[in-house]
């Protein structure tokens, strides 16, 4: 019983057809059903019906199947170990970041990674955090960039920045006279969200000290995107709570309309998070070197007054 072997018998089950599997394995037709032949010969146990059209796993198949599944996942795993104890950066990754993130801190480290670490395969999705966390515990991705506490033990939390949060003012508001916020002049009736899902909604209600939204309003609208909701307070009245880094490249017009949270900074915790599966620690090393590299140098310096927000 070989490693090849039991690929060949993922790539039927996958396919339902040899020459479709075949053709996927790089290999001929011939080759491939010999060589499942064989691994049939060798359990004593016929693994597909032939008969059938497309071709179907027998019920002992079906459970061939799901043992080799596991094999195929612990030979990848321990490749990927002998790489990181190796100190060898290549192979694929798969990493998520929340999307209040993702538009802002992508941009900064991507090229970079991706020119100094040509032999790692990074592919990268949008997800909301508790959607993260539960493909983290499943190892369905490899690591993720988020706001944390998360307060989920399986689940491992290395420190990138803390990120600021701002007030963005429509043009006609009242409080664009002051120098600061506080956070008692907040009316949440005049606030704009992002909706259920996201915890920087969470974050933003912190902030405002209420939870009853949209109380008392006549417009009401939950936005999917920060862009969205800078959107809507510059054309309406209100304001909406933003993260420094969606701020950085807004024209010189909409950082007027920026302001700071009087006393103190409310920031958000921002992460590099591994699940219970992970093991490709060299790439997650050079991953957290290139984003602590190329953040703006205001996010890498700490203030006595920053109070981290909880994101539930």
């Amino acid at each position: 019983m070989t490693l090849t072997q039991l690929n060949y018998i993922i790539a039927v089950d996958r396919n339902r057809n040899f020459a479709q599997a075949a053709k996927e394995c790089f290999v001929t037709q011939p080759t491939l059903s010999m060589q499942i032949q064989k691994l049939e010969d060798y359990l004593q146990i016929i693994i597909f019906d032939r008969s059938k059209t497309p071709v179907e796993p027998t019920p002992m198949g079906k459970k061939v199947l799901e043992y080799a599944r596991k094999v195929m996942q612990g030979a990848h795993e321990l490749e990927e170990l002998s790489k990181s104890l190796r100190g060898e950066v290549a192979g694929e990754f798969i990493l998520a970041v929340i999307p209040t993130l993702a538009p802002y801190v992508l941009p900064l480290f991507v090229r970079k990674f991706v020119e100094e670490y040509p032999q790692v395969e990074l592919k990268i999705f949008e997800y909301q955090t508790d959607e993260i966390i539960r493909y983290l515990k499943e190892g369905k991705i490899d690591g993720a960039i988020l706001a944390t506490p998360l307060e989920t033990k399986e689940l491992t939390e290395e420190h990138l920045f803390y990120e600021p949060f701002k007030i963005f003012l429509s043009p006609d508001h009242q409080l664009l006279k002051k120098k600061t916020v506080d956070e008692k002049d907040l009316d949440i009736k005049e606030a704009w969200l992002l909706k259920e899902g996201h915890c920087l909604r969470a974050q933003a209600l912190h902030l405002c000290q209420y939870k009853n939204v949209g109380e008392g309003r006549h417009l009401f609208f939950e936005a999917g995107s920060l862009e969205t909701l800078i959107n809507m307070v510059k054309s309406s009245h209100g304001f909406t709570v933003l993260p420094y880094l969606s701020s950085v490249n807004m024209s010189t017009a909409d950082q007027k309309l920026l302001k700071d949270f009087k006393n103190h900074v409310p920031v958000r915790d921002i992460s590099f998070v591994t699940g219970p599966l992970s093991m490709k620690k060299s790439i997650e090393k050079a991953l957290v070197k290139t984003i602590l590299q190329t953040i703006p140098k205001e996010l890498k310096k700490s203030s006595s007054k920053a109070e981290v927000v909880a994101i539930n």
